[in-house]
């Protein structure tokens, strides 16, 4: 788990740091073909027990490979299930669960939400499978 990124490009010394916002990142996966970088990550503390930890709701967010344009994609108080880039498409495709009835637990009664990004323009959108 981090806390957060610096980013130094080859060349320079000056390093840039990912957000200034408290966070816990889990993973991060380098994108190759669209040379960006997709995080999972808890950006709030969810279960108000006064820490942002590995027990919060996990979201999606993605910035250039030097830690550029860093943005959450997933939709708040969403929490992500799963995420796959597809090269192909050059597109994100990743499934959220809402707690539709409420009961601050995640389970089978919920809603689960299907998106996809399109990294040429990063634009999020939601589809409905059949």
């Amino acid at each position: 788990y981090l806390q957060n990124l610096k980013f130094q490009e080859i060349g320079t010394d000056s390093l840039q740091v990912l957000t200034d916002k408290i966070m816990l990142i889990e993973r991060v996966s380098y994108v190759k073909s669209n040379k960006s970088l997709v995080y999972v990550l808890a950006d709030a503390d969810t279960n108000q027990d006064g820490l942002i930890d590995s027990n919060d709701i996990k979201s999606l967010y993605i910035s250039t490979e030097l830690g550029k344009n860093f943005s959450k994609i997933s939709t708040e108080l969403q929490e992500l299930i799963d995420w796959k880039y597809i090269e192909s498409a050059n597109k994100i495709y990743f499934r959220t669960i809402e707690d539709a009835n409420k009961n601050g637990e995640f389970d089978k009664k919920d809603k689960i939400h299907y998106h996809v990004v399109n990294l040429k323009d990063n634009k999020v959108s939601e589809y409905f499978p059949l």
